[in-house]
Parts: structure tokens; C-alpha cells; sequence
């Protein structure tokens, strides 16, 4: 299933993108023309001519300051384009990086897809810290609205399991320790 996000990208054409992502994720920021142009790498012509638009469709402000403009993300409009397109890492990502450092931890599995509010994740190793590691799964859990479905296993344990079939479907190995 395509997600609304994709469609959007697929809508509209990729300088428009740029732009609003800039300000999508830079909400209090504001900028000159040509510092848009410069840091999103959309000519400052079709710049000037895609926030034409956007002041127009009240997704963007613009405040004259003697000759100079400096444009902004409105915050009354445009709430489902943050939604859709603001750069957020996501909670298995965030979950990742604060385990791998764990001692023990050496392989950590994404077992079937992310979907918006669930993943599965197995977390395989060695003399883990169980505690701390289901302690940050809640923490995440509970900082992203996510339901994260721990299962943490010792490497025999995973193999005998894969080998039986029990972990049928896709896998994604999101951390592997070098040995």
C-alpha cells in the first residue's frame, strides 16, 4: 500500500518538496530567497516562483523588512504537510541507536515490516542487560505513541528458532557487532 507521503511526493514536483521540507523542519526559522535556493539547491528563479505559490496557499508567510523579505512557515496552516512530510527519526531507529552499545548485544533484527504505530524487533546477544534494554524499549515506546514488540533471545536460541521456521517472512538486520 502506498502511504499518503509518497503520494504527495509523487504529486508534486521535487523543488516544491525541498522547499517545504526546509520549512516544515525548520519551523522558526526564517530566510532570504536566496538562502532557500542555496540550501534546498532549487534555482532561485523557480524559488521565487514555488514561494509565489506557497505565500499564496498561506503555507508560508513573508515579512517585508525595508527591501528585503524573509518568509517562514505559518503555523495556522498547512498542520497534515508537517505530518506528512517533517523528518522525524523514527521510533526503531531511535530504539537502535540507544541499544547497540549495550555489552552483549550483537545482532538486532526488524522481523516483518514497520508500520505506523508497530514493529517486532528482536534483540540478539550475550550477557545482555535484559532490564535496561526493555527499559528503553517502554521509554521509546512511549516517547514515539509506538508499540514496540520486544523479543530478546542468545544467538542458539534465534538459529534453532530460524532453522524450525518460526521466523518466517521478511527480515531486516538493522545492527550487526563486527567480531
Amino acid at each position: 500500500m502506498v502511504s499518503d507521503r509518497e503520494v504527495l511526493e509523487a504529486l508534486l514536483p521535487t523543488s516544491t518538496i525541498k522547499i517545504l521540507k526546509l520549512f516544515i523542519n525548520n519551523e522558526d526559522q526564517r530566510y532570504y530567497l536566496r538562502e532557500i535556493a542555496k540550501l534546498t539547491k532549487v534555482p532561485p528563479a523557480s524559488t521565487y516562483r514555488i514561494l509565489q505559490d506557497l505565500v499564496r496557499l498561506e503555507l508560508i508567510k513573508v515579512d517585508s523588512i525595508k527591501k528585503f523579505k524573509l518568509y517562514s512557515s505559518n503555523p495556522q496552516t498547512g498542520k497534515f504537510l508537517t505530518d506528512l512530510l517533517q523528518d522525524r527519526k523514527s521510533a526503531v531507529a531511535d530504539f537502535v541507536q540507544s541499544v547497540k552499545a549495550f555489552d552483549g548485544v550483537e545482532m538486532i533484527v526488524l522481523h516483518g515490516e514497520e508500520v505506523k504505530t508497530k514493529a517486532n524487533v528482536l534483540v540478539i546477544g550475550e550477557n545482555m542487560d535484559l532490564d535496561s534494554i526493555k527499559r528503553n524499549a517502554l521509554y521509546i515506546s512511549d516517547k514515539y505513541k509506538f508499540n514496540l514488540v520486544l523479543l530478546t533471545l542468545v544467538p542458539d536460541q534465534y538459529n534453532q528458532m530460524a532453522s524450525m521456521g518460526l521466523y518466517p517472512g521478511k527480515k531486516k538486520i538493522l545492527f550487526e557487532s563486527v567480531k
